[in-house]
């Protein structure tokens, strides 16, 4: 049971740091590559579920590599850790609720 505690005082403190390193992408944003026609060159963009940006749906982050694109990707990242954070410590949380049968 102490095991579990710990694990669960570990995530709790990773979340912490993960949420002190920077912004967070929200939920139902994610990173699109394309290539425009006849160009070498990759572009990023933004792309959302629901219109985030006025009325759109999209939002141009220039080329692959740019400052702005790694900037989306940390926050993607950061969003993606922060949501398996939560998974892992609801698993732990329900063995700390339902502890296996000891004799």
């Amino acid at each position: 049971m102490d095991a579990l505690h710990q694990a669960l005082d570990d995530l709790r403190a990773h979340r912490d740091r993960i949420e002190a390193s920077g912004p967070i992408a929200p939920a139902g944003i994610w990173i699109e590559v394309y290539r425009p026609g006849g160009r070498d060159v990759d572009y990023a963009r933004l792309k959302a579920e629901k219109a985030v940006w006025g009325k759109s749906r999209m939002r141009g982050l220039k080329r692959v590599g740019s400052a702005e694109h790694r900037d989306w990707q940390q926050r993607i990242r950061r969003r993606d850790a922060l949501l398996e954070i939560e998974r892992r410590s609801l698993a732990i949380q329900t063995m700390l609720d339902t502890p296996v049968w000891e004799p």
